[in-house]
């Protein structure tokens, strides 16, 4: 029977908790980062931030968050 070395139960849990941030982490202005750090900067909700950072424009900007949330002017109708 073969012993294997001991391992810090806290390694398998780190890796998946990395490996978990990845899938909600957007790339702003070159840094990572979560959706909970946009939201704070941005001073929206963290699934309004998500979705803002999902849709784009890419590669993402502060200035392009920012004008996500400005309020949207209404197209003229052509007669």
């Amino acid at each position: 029977m073969a012993t294997h070395p001991a391992r810090p139960r806290c390694h398998h849990r780190r890796r998946a908790g990395l490996a978990r941030a990845r899938l909600f982490a957007h790339v702003v202005e070159g840094k990572l980062l979560t959706s909970r750090e946009i939201a704070e900067a941005i001073g929206t909700s963290i699934e309004t931030a998500s979705t803002w950072a999902k849709r784009g424009p890419f590669p993402l900007t502060w200035a392009s968050l920012q004008s996500a949330r400005a309020p949207q002017q209404p197209k003229e109708q052509q007669p």
